[in-house]
């Protein structure tokens, strides 16, 4: 792709050479055919080490190399990312390993990797891929342009949206995580109930959704879940949220819109966030969240020793209060 084709979609302006761009590339692995952004000055010395054909930045450097200047360099980049790295398109493929159940309906464009195996009843929309070793359990339904990636596992009764992707290792509509008590033991309760993931949703490796035990478990269009995530059953998480590695929600918990729950918080169970809150990483959430800001009661590491001499006057807290 010619610079000067990338400046005119971007309404940029060119510096030097119009050279052909096959790759994006970092500083230091740079090719003469890759082009760099740079979002920093310090990085400058690096740059003019560096073979790369070209740089895409917000303002002219002092470097003899072409520039391609414009107002975001990332939207530059995230572009070319998806321009000259298209994955190989997949479509109208049914492996002879995958098996399918009865009544299974497939749109146009559908492919269906090694070893898939589709249970009774369930609809897959137009252009959607399912990769080998999937499984999609009965009476449920996919919609368009998704991507199940390899080692999916849906449970019967989900609904997938349009465009969702999943990944590797992820288990959508297992079991919710409930007992009772009789004679000294848990007993297991039945969870009849669903999951609903709306478009626009990505789901990360090893992430597990619980299904409700009676009504649905739901995450809302345009949300993205990281790796490692563990949503509860009956939770309900909102729009455009975003829950990062290692989050863990317990059951019939409301997330809002356009919440951030940084790695590794967790949240109780019937707890609710409101719309437009971050919790910081580690944070435990014990109470609602009602008001739009940014919440947090993490520990950052500090120096063992010191930390030790902070719990012995932690300890001894209650009775220097008793003393006052």
């Amino acid at each position: 792709m010619k610079l000067s084709e990338i400046a005119k979609k971007f309404d940029g302006k060119l510096l030097g050479e119009d050279i052909d761009i096959k790759g994006v590339s970092s500083p230091e692995n740079a090719k003469e055919e890759d082009i760099v952004f740079i979002k920093d000055k310090k990085y400058l010395d690096k740059l003019k080490e560096s073979k790369a054909g070209a740089i895409v930045t917000k303002e002219q450097l002092d470097i003899n190399k072409p520039q391609l200047i414009v107002d975001s360099p990332e939207k530059v980049v995230y572009y070319l990312l998806d321009t000259l790295y298209r994955e190989e398109e997949k479509k109208d493929f049914i492996a002879k390993t995958a098996v399918l159940g009865k009544n299974v309906k497939l749109g146009k464009n559908v492919y269906i990797g090694e070893y898939v195996v589709i249970e009774d009843n369930v609809e897959i929309g137009d252009n959607t891929k399912i990769f080998p070793f999937t499984y999609i359990g009965r009476n449920t339904k996919i919609g368009k342009d998704s991507i199940l990636y390899p080692r999916v596992t849906v449970y019967k009764n989900t609904i997938i949206g349009n465009r969702v992707i999943i990944h590797s290792g992820a288990v959508i509509a297992g079991d919710g995580f409930g007992y009772y008590q009789k004679d000294g033991k848990h007993i297991k309760i039945n969870h009849i109930g669903s999951v609903v993931i709306e478009d626009d949703v990505e789901i990360g490796a090893n992430t597990t959704i619980d299904r409700a035990m009676i009504d649905k478990t739901v995450i809302k269009e345009g949300t993205k879940i990281d790796n490692l995530v563990m949503v509860g059953h009956n939770c309900n998480i909102g729009k455009n949220t975003i829950l990062v590695s290692q989050v863990g929600i317990a059951g019939s918990c409301n997330i809002g819109n356009n919440v951030i729950l940084a790695g590794q918080v967790g949240v109780a169970d019937h707890i609710n966030i409101g719309d437009n809150i971050i919790v910081t990483a580690k944070s435990g959430v014990g109470k609602d969240l009602k008001k739009p800001g940014i919440y947090g009661a993490n520990i950052p590491a500090i120096e063992w020793n010191k930390w030790k001499k902070i719990l012995i006057y932690l300890y001894k807290l209650p009775e220097l209060l008793k003393r006052k």
